[in-house]
């Protein structure tokens, strides 16, 4: 018998990783963020988006501009206040409020299933509460993918329009986010 499936993605582990990216971009967690030094050079070196570029402020010290997917203190208590206070159905999801600390304003510890239902539902309302429109409209048109394709039951020509979307989203999503974010 032959294999007629020559690539099985994980589903859930891509949407944990996925969730990984955004949340730790959008909160400009040290360890997650993919808008650092490196990318902000990156972007230099790609002659792109000229107003993203590091700038040399003297002694050794380097100043960039905020990028428009960058949350301020307040915005990123409320982002996290989203996943705080959010009442799960009991056997949905672990409880995620534990894996979040505001004080710190980090998520981490959640599992790949939590992932799963933060992006599918926790996520679209934290971002559409805190960032601005151009932002959030292809983050959760990216999320509203997912949900298509998580489905119990796809049919071809849906499938066929999934395609096309998730080419705009990320074409959408290469203009606000630095390339390392992908």
């Amino acid at each position: 018998m032959t294999n007629k499936l020559h690539h099985n993605f994980d589903v859930v582990h891509i949407e944990k990783n996925i969730c990984d990216s955004i949340v730790g971009t959008l909160l400009d967690i040290q360890e997650q963020t993919k808008n650092h030094v490196n990318a902000r050079y990156d972007l230099q070196r790609m002659a792109i988006r000229k107003y993203l570029h590091p700038r040399d402020i003297g002694k050794g010290r380097i100043e960039f501009s905020t990028a428009c997917f960058s949350l301020n203190a307040h915005k990123k208590t409320t982002f996290m206040w989203c996943f705080k206070d959010a009442k799960l159905p009991n056997g949905s999801a672990s409880n995620i409020s534990k894996c979040v600390h505001v004080t710190n304003k980090k998520i981490s510890g959640y599992k790949s299933h939590d992932a799963h239902f933060m992006l599918h539902y926790l996520l679209p309302v934290a971002i559409r509460s805190t960032i601005p429109h151009e932002v959030a409209d292809p983050l959760i048109r990216f999320h509203s993918f997912f949900c298509s394709i998580c489905q119990k039951v796809i049919h071809l020509q849906d499938m066929d329009y999934s395609e096309e979307e998730e080419v705009q989203i990320l074409c959408q999503l290469e203009v606000i986010f630095p390339p390392s974010f992908f």
